[in-house]
């Protein structure tokens, strides 16, 4: 199972994804917009796969998961970002956000004395 801190952050990415792809929408070009929403919804999965392959690395089908993931993850990613035109910048911004919420909520977490990593 991944854990309560996984699941929240994975939640609030995407709620700060839509947010920011609601209030840019008619603020910045349409490769922007796609890329930020496209680094998002990557990011997004490529938390939710990790958090997921963690409880399984010590079952032999965990290994096959492992193995199959990461070509078919990267190789997703390198045919987006040949096959569609987009702002790579944009991309990586929207890439980092779950990282951020990550930290943001690590540390806010911090700040109440709550205890920050919890697993259910």
């Amino acid at each position: 199972m991944h854990s309560t801190l996984v699941t929240r952050a994975i939640k609030t990415s995407l709620i700060v994804g839509v947010v920011f792809f609601a209030f840019l929408a008619q603020r910045v070009s349409l490769q922007v917009l796609w890329g930020g929403a496209l680094g998002v919804m990557l990011s997004v999965l490529n938390l939710y796969l990790l958090s997921r392959l963690s409880g399984m690395l010590h079952q032999k089908r965990g290994l096959l998961y492992v193995a199959l993931k990461f070509p078919l993850f990267y190789g997703l990613l390198l045919f987006l970002l040949f096959q569609f035109n987009f702002s790579i910048y944009a991309f990586m911004i929207g890439f980092s956000v779950p990282l951020f919420v990550i930290i943001a909520k690590t540390f806010g977490g911090l700040a109440i004395g709550e205890r920050v990593i919890r697993t259910s």
